[in-house]
């Protein structure tokens, strides 16, 4: 560039000196004349060189602006246009350089953005808790499910403490072993009444940080379901246990010499039947329980009129509930649709429902049986309340499970397996439905189930 100026500067020192030359020789020129000369010159070669300078310098300040610039929304993390050059001069190969390593650092730019942006989806779309904690314990990380698990605000758990943030002094715990030890550690915590979890520690370090990262999962589902593993198995123990141990003392008393006395013996004999008819209906009822539960009993749905499927399980209860001094009310609104049903299924279900009504109501109490249409007239209610017992609030949420029996002494003395209700919710769910309870402690219960109305 400076080559590209200095040609016509000296073609102006050139034509400046020779005009001055021939003004000098070929006039009469006296002193005056001749300085008067030499400062024209001067003024010449001055405004000359002074404009052939301005050209020069913005020639070269005009790029080394744009890429300041350029450069200052590029730490700014903007997008910037490419500079255009026509030169191919010294400042002409440094803009191209400067396009060339200012479209790779945007390119650079660009993909850490997408990884960054991926990595937030992740974390936000993850079960998983996910905090990440610095060498100094406090949170430069939270995602949304580890925010709900410790219940935190995220916005407010930025740059506290951990001790500010985790709520459970074992989370805490395994922080500091993992600190001493420089090693994962894991451990499942109760951080609630219905939350367990398992935290994983591990410190992190690499090139540019040093921290501690915890992942949280939720294993309250696992745990409720172990909790139900073992019930199960405890409850059917126990289910087992008494009609078993009742038979052995039968055997043992007609071993004993009842057999020689025939109206004993057929007294004992017929508690030993009737013990095993309990271990047969159990057994029954579950291996039924076990062939819905696998789909193997398959819902033929038919249209079917509420009376139906509710007559017939009334009329079939009417004898138990008059010798238990209960009386049975029917009220079903006229005019209700069909509804989809396998009715033997659906007549199970009321068997079941009507007979735990009959059997936990005292005498002189009610149950009502009600049919009901939905607000959105899509669903078909029906209802069996009664004014027995009631059941606690806090078995509530169990009465669906297998074996579960809310009181058990009373229970044991009513009989029942504890697999009716159980085999109930798996029918009304086959059908699309929902079953519900509300019972209050020594007020009684409501079961209530909805059926599909026919289009």
């Amino acid at each position: 560039m400076v080559r590209k100026f200095l040609w016509p500067f000296l073609i102006l020192i050139f034509f400046v000196m020779g005009g001055f030359y021939l003004f000098v020789t070929r006039s009469a020129c006296d002193a005056a004349c001749l300085q008067q000369a030499v400062l024209g010159a001067v003024i010449l070669l001055s405004l000359g060189s002074g404009g052939l300078l301005y050209l020069l310098t913005n020639r070269i300040s005009q790029p080394l602006m744009q890429v300041r610039e350029s450069l200052e929304q590029l730490g700014r993390g903007e997008t910037i246009a490419h500079i255009v050059t026509a030169e191919q001069d010294e400042v002409g190969q440094l803009v191209t350089a400067f396009n060339h390593t200012a479209q790779q650092v945007l390119q650079k730019q660009a993909i850490l953005a997408q990884e960054q942006q991926q990595l937030q989806l992740v974390l936000r779309q993850m079960a998983d808790g996910v905090l990440f904690a610095d060498q100094d314990g406090r949170v430069m990380l939270l995602n949304k499910a580890a925010a709900k698990l410790l219940d935190v605000k995220r916005k407010k758990a930025f740059g506290r403490t951990l001790a500010e943030v985790l709520r459970h002094h074992e989370l805490i715990a395994i922080w500091q072993r993992s600190q001493e030890s420089g090693t994962e550690q894991t451990a499942t915590i109760e951080a609630g009444t219905d939350l367990f979890l398992q935290a994983v520690v591990t410190p992190f370090q690499d090139d540019q940080s040093t921290g501690y990262l915890f992942v949280l999962q939720d294993l309250t589902q696992i745990h409720h379901l172990q909790t139900i593993r073992r019930d199960f198995i405890s409850n059917i123990s126990h289910e087992l246990r008494a009609p078993l141990a009742a038979l052995r003392a039968v055997v043992e008393t007609l071993q004993d010499g009842a057999l020689d006395d025939p109206p004993a013996a057929e007294r004992f004999l017929g508690s030993a039947e009737k013990e095993i008819d309990t271990l047969t209906q159990m057994v029954e009822e579950l291996l039924e329980l076990s062939r819905i539960e696998s789909g193997q009993i398959p819902i033929k749905l038919t249209k079917t009129p509420i009376p139906n499927l509710l007559l017939s399980p009334l009329d079939r209860i009417q004898p138990l509930a008059k010798r238990a001094d209960v009386e049975l009310i029917l009220d079903l609104r006229a005019n209700l649709p069909r509804v989809w049903a396998d009715t033997p299924r659906i007549q199970q279900v009321m068997i079941n429902l009507l007979h735990n009504a009959v059997k936990f109501t005292p005498a002189g109490g009610k149950v009502t049986l009600l049919a009901r249409l939905n607000k959105k007239e899509t669903d078909v209610v029906i209802i069996v309340k009664d004014t027995g017992i009631g059941i606690p609030a806090s078995d509530l949420p169990r009465v669906f499970e297998r074996f579960y029996k809310s009181d058990r002494a009373r229970t044991r003395q009513q009989g029942g397996t504890g697999l009716g209700l159980a085999i109930a919710r798996h029918i009304i769910e086959a059908h699309n439905g929902t079953i519900r309870v509300k019972s209050r402690l020594d007020k009684g219960s409501t079961f209530s189930f909805t059926l599909p109305v026919c289009k």
